[in-house]
């Protein structure tokens, strides 16, 4: 889970890209954090979560 301020983003989280990659589903992407982590979230909320230094990571 994703948590910014009063916000809560259903989230998976890995520390290794390749692994996150392995997990990746139909309309979901990969996600890197401001502390490197990598989380998988729904294509749908990716929007919500950008602004605050989420970057897309490319499946491969």
């Amino acid at each position: 889970m994703i948590k910014i301020d009063d916000m809560q983003i259903p989230a998976e989280r890995y520390e290794d890209v390749d692994r996150a990659r392995e997990a990746l589903q139909q309309d979901e992407v990969i996600v890197k954090d401001n502390e490197g982590s990598y989380w998988i979230v729904d294509n749908e909320n990716f929007p919500k979560i950008e602004p605050y230094g989420y970057e897309r990571v490319q499946p491969r």
